[in-house]
């Protein structure tokens, strides 16, 4: 397991604030449970990340390029990968994690916060939500949580964030959380299906597989299992098709296609794509009858989310 934390670049006024930094990175440490955090070296960012390192844990910082290139970047992670913007950024931590803590920060942490907030709303992604920080901190925005209930722009089942001051306690609650039904139910006739896919891209041709039975080409990958990451769905599904090894914290969100469900009538696909180094040589295995190295002069040949990313891709003519 994996948890996403947003945290202050500043320390804050209040000691309490590093110390229950350092206590969240301790108790994940403890646990067992990695830390995907802003990749920082500063800050309750900083502490975090120290804390969790001296415990033994792993820690996985996500930063764009021009703030590592402001030598900001915290150098002694198990991980840290660098990202061109903050868009990717986001992206990569919330693909990486199980659920996202935010801990006392400021309008860069609130923002994180509230965009994995609004996703759980809308349904885009299934996992808890949560807030801690010493007694108080968080009061003004549950307040703000309760004036948007009864103004009528925010569902009570949404109001109810997580909050508490204690990590162990904050562990228990994310265990127990179950996810509110989405602000908008989706109609059988527009269903939803979320998949994950591998790019590989040699010398201008882009890796695509063919299930047997199938008459389009698709990326390799498949449909994540019940309370699985995309990245783990993705290792699974990799070595499973292709015999091809990899690790969760090597793959790289790359791009969300959205696009119709080839062969599926009235369905949506959401294909969340990554790229990253794997092991092996790609052999045809499981349901898997043929792959092939395509151009962009092949795109006629795969699904259309496969023809939507190719078109954005640097291939061969």
């Amino acid at each position: 397991m994996q948890i996403a934390v947003f945290a202050g670049s500043a320390p804050g006024h209040h000691p309490g604030h590093a110390a229950l930094a350092a206590a969240l990175g301790t108790t994940l440490a403890r646990h067992g449970i990695g830390l995907v955090y802003g990749g920082g070296r500063v800050g309750l960012m900083g502490t975090l990340a120290d804390a969790a390192l001296a415990a033994g844990g792993q820690v996985h910082g996500v930063m764009p390029r021009a703030l590592v290139e402001k030598e900001i970047a915290h150098r002694g992670l198990t991980r840290l990968e660098v990202v061109e913007d903050m868009h990717r950024r986001k992206a990569a931590m919330a693909a990486a994690a199980d659920a996202f803590v935010a801990l006392p920060g400021g309008a860069g942490t609130l923002e994180e916060l509230f965009e994995a907030w609004t996703w759980q709303q809308l349904g885009l992604h299934t996992k808890p939500v949560a807030l801690l920080g010493p007694p108080g901190f968080w009061d003004p925005l549950l307040t703000l949580a309760d004036h948007l209930v009864t103004s009528g722009f925010l569902r009570p089942a949404h109001r109810d964030l997580i909050s508490t001051d204690d990590p162990e306690t904050l562990l228990r609650a994310l265990a127990a959380w179950q996810p509110p039904a989405p602000k908008w139910d989706t109609p059988a006739a527009e269903a939803v299906l979320d998949s994950v896919a591998w790019v590989c891209v040699r010398d201008g041709r882009l890796l695509a597989v063919r299930t047997r039975g199938k008459d389009a080409f698709y990326l390799p990958g498949g449909k994540p299992e019940p309370g699985e990451t995309a990245p783990r769905a993705l290792v699974r599904e990799l070595a499973e098709e292709l015999g091809l090894r990899c690790a969760p914290e090597d793959l790289t969100a790359l791009r969300t296609v959205h696009d119709v469900a080839h062969g599926r009538p009235g369905t949506r696909l959401r294909m969340h794509c990554y790229t990253g180094p794997v092991q092996g040589t790609p052999r045809p295995a499981a349901e898997i009858a043929e792959l092939a190295w395509l151009t962009a002069s092949d795109s006629h040949r795969c699904a259309p989310a496969v023809r939507q990313l190719m078109a954005q891709l640097d291939l061969a003519p």
